[in-house]
């Protein structure tokens, strides 16, 4: 049975705030993150990411909970300005610069195509799908952050995007400058699941690039026999090493399967975040065989 855990702090200016969860949290515990982190503290007041960033289920075989703000931050690394990877001959070219004609969605209109590159219209949540299906994969996708002048409270909606192989798993899109959130959802994790071996992001306004090795999952029946796997570089960096999906994304619990075709569109996220325009261009992907 959950409880009502009423997390009181002694800090000027909070107010108690009341999580559900399955496991309690210490109040001193929390007082001392505010503490450390002054910077969290507004956030963290709001009962609904308190819960979610404190008070979150276990994850299997960690000491932390999914998307856990106490876990290491990890190290910043200086990846350059450089982002070009021309799409091979074997490439599927899925955004050029012109036109959305391999896509499609439920807010297709939400998506803009200006200058050569496609952004998101951060009205609504929604998802840009590829027309065509992909099972094992090489993902290049080009993004770039908005400025935010006034960003929002959240640290989550900071520019939050992401890539899904198969509409399922998602690798994070996030500004990662002066924005500390849980490490298994800034940019570079897998989100929920993973977070990156480093921050590897850059500035609003400068183009990044994921190249991304996506491995699909294998069923016999209901049951997978072969779980998902990512080998993930963001702007040059390696900050997922063959990473072991135990599921597909899901938002502040732990992950499961369900199984699923052997192959499945390609997902972009519009997170609907007012001002939160994500851009996006050189947009590829080759067909694996299948391992």
């Amino acid at each position: 049975m959950k409880k009502t855990i009423i997390l009181a702090l002694a800090t000027a200016g909070f107010c108690s705030l009341a999580v559900q969860a399955q496991d309690t949290v210490d109040p001193a515990e929390l007082q001392r993150i505010v503490a450390e982190h002054p910077a969290w503290a507004k956030w963290l007041a709001d009962p609904k990411l308190a819960q979610l960033t404190l008070a979150g289920p276990k994850m299997p075989g960690s000491p932390w909970r999914a998307d856990d703000i106490r876990r290491p931050q990890p190290p910043a690394v200086d990846t350059g300005t450089h982002c070009a990877a021309p799409p091979p001959g074997d490439a599927d070219v899925l955004f050029d610069g012109r036109n959305l004609d391999k896509w499609t969605g439920d807010h297709f209109e939400e998506w803009t195509v200006k200058d050569g590159v496609v952004t998101t219209g951060a009205h609504v949540y929604n998802f840009l799908k590829t027309k065509a299906s992909y099972g094992d994969a090489q993902i290049h996708v080009e993004f770039r952050e908005p400025h935010q002048p006034h960003p929002p409270l959240n640290p989550q909606y900071h520019g939050n995007s992401g890539v899904f192989p198969m509409g399922l798993y998602e690798v994070q899109i996030l500004d990662a400058t002066n924005n500390e959130t849980y490490p298994d959802g800034m940019v570079g994790a897998i989100y929920t699941q993973s977070p990156p071996l480093v921050n590897a992001g850059r500035p609003p306004g400068v183009w990044q690039c994921y190249d991304i090795v996506f491995h699909a999952p294998h069923f016999d029946g209901d049951k997978v026999t072969r779980p998902a796997r990512m080998t993930v570089v963001l702007n040059g960096v390696l900050v997922q090493d063959n990473t072991v999906l135990i599921g597909a994304t899901v938002h502040g619990k732990v992950a499961s399967y369900t199984a699923h075709a052997a192959e499945l569109p390609l997902a972009l996220q519009d997170h609907g975040n007012p001002d939160s325009h994500v851009s996006f261009r050189n947009i590829w992907i080759r067909r694996l065989k299948a391992s």
